[in-house]
């Protein structure tokens, strides 16, 4: 029997009250926002991601006390060209069916537009699409593409060149691959654009490794690259999922992280994991969109790869998001920004920028360039180039080789990538 309130109006007749979430509010929040995505966690499954759950930072709307659409955000630090930012991790978003084309969405997603640099000094706020089409016509841009990698590995030798170093790869406990992974991966944070910050929290969240996401595959096996010296410098977690026919073993490795400070670690990982007894194939369905394996294989034909968009970006305050990165090569540009909902960002704005940083200051001459919150989002962390949306005609160029000269400053050595989920 489903329990309606004595003052209980149909969904036509109700209306929906926006509300902000406290603590008491978290389990019939986290309910309403799980059942919105089809979901049915664990309870150690609730604990885990209830330890990142900030109350302040959720809201939605309630109809007789009850959560009809959710939404809500983490505070992450985001690494990003030659520095890092504050960014809204924007996540939870649901509207029950019953309540679908009232404009909910709509007006959660203002409320993070208004708050995340307003009242937080979050100047960008990210998201990972349930639904690509979702977000575009409120800024979001994809920003950072990942790869998934599928291979039969019989057929991908390493070139003969290939570098593998002096030292090895073992196998660890969880207890000891947690310690070094943490160290390694603070190391490496800095030059890895689109990388996010993890406490120790969001550590237990990314290592968590319940029986119901295995299906069929095993636990995590944990395994760390220690260098000529004996110290770890390089770390992956992987599953693998068992399976047998008439012609032998057939077994998959799923790779989820891999993570090394020098070339020779990264070689060492992939060969071990490439090499496990009785498996035939892999897949890692978030891997880098630069990913180097590709490089090292004698037949990279083997290597199937499908890139797909990742994490969106918002630009919130478009000076403090342009001042936090810094970029490749000498710009001076006035950029004409259109943004609907965030009315701050219109207008133009000169960027005075390098390798050392950057100057905004609001301009008064011609443009340059004329583009909108959209674009900016998508070449902020130098993953798609600014070259690539004037031949698409998104970007509108006034000045002659404006687009190729801010296309080359904004571009990076390393395409961004981002790996955590939340």
């Amino acid at each position: 029997m489903v329990f309606m309130p004595s003052t209980y109006l149909p969904p036509h007749l109700a209306t929906p009250q926006f509300t902000e979430c406290t603590a008491q509010d978290q389990e019939t929040f986290s309910a309403a926002m799980f059942k919105g995505f089809h979901e049915e966690p664990s309870q150690e499954e609730k604990d885990v991601l209830g330890a990142v759950w900030d109350a302040d930072r959720h809201f939605g709307f309630t109809v007789d006390d009850r959560w009809i659409a959710t939404a809500g955000s983490f505070a992450r630090t985001m690494t990003v060209p030659g520095g890092s930012v504050p960014v809204s991790a924007f996540t939870a978003v649901t509207v029950a069916a019953p309540y679908r084309r009232r404009g909910l969405l709509t007006r959660m997603m203002q409320h993070e537009l208004d708050t995340a640099y307003a009242d937080r000094g979050e100047p960008i706020s990210i998201l990972w699409a349930s639904e690509a089409p979702i977000y575009g016509r409120f800024g979001f841009a994809p920003a950072v593409m990942r790869a998934r990698l599928l291979a039969e590995t019989p057929a991908m030798g390493f070139l003969p060149q290939v570098d593998f170093g002096d030292g090895s790869v073992d196998e660890v406990s969880h207890e000891t691959f947690s310690t070094a992974a943490k160290a390694i991966r603070t190391r490496l944070l800095a030059d890895e654009p689109g990388a996010l910050n993890r406490d120790d929290d969001w550590w237990a969240w990314t290592l968590f490794d319940p029986p119901a996401w295995r299906k069929g595959a095993t636990q995590y096996k944990w395994i760390l690259h220690y260098n000529r010296s004996g110290t770890p410098d390089g770390y992956a977690y992987f599953r693998v999922r068992g399976k047998n026919d008439v012609t032998g073993p057939q077994s998959e490795v799923q790779i989820h992280e891999v993570e090394a400070a020098t070339p020779q670690g990264y070689a060492s990982l992939m060969r071990y994991l490439m090499q496990i007894d009785l498996t035939r194939s892999f897949k890692m369905r978030n891997a880098r969109p630069d990913e180097p394996l590709r490089h090292l294989l004698s037949n990279p034909r083997a290597l199937r790869t499908e890139i797909s968009d990742g994490i969106y970006v918002r630009i919130v305050d478009v000076a403090a998001a342009l001042v936090a990165r810094k970029y490749l090569s000498d710009v001076d540009v006035v950029l004409e920004i259109e943004d609907v909902q965030v009315p701050s960002n219109n207008g133009r704005f000169r960027l005075e920028a390098g390798t050392d940083g950057a100057k905004v200051t609001k301009a008064r001459r011609k443009p340059d360039l004329s583009l909108s919150d959209l674009e900016l989002g998508a070449i902020y962390l130098g993953g798609v180039p600014l070259s690539d949306l004037h031949r698409a005609g998104r970007v509108i160029e006034h000045k002659k080789g404006a687009a190729a000269t801010v296309s080359a400053a904004f571009g990076w050595p390393r395409a961004p990538w981002c790996v955590d989920n939340f």
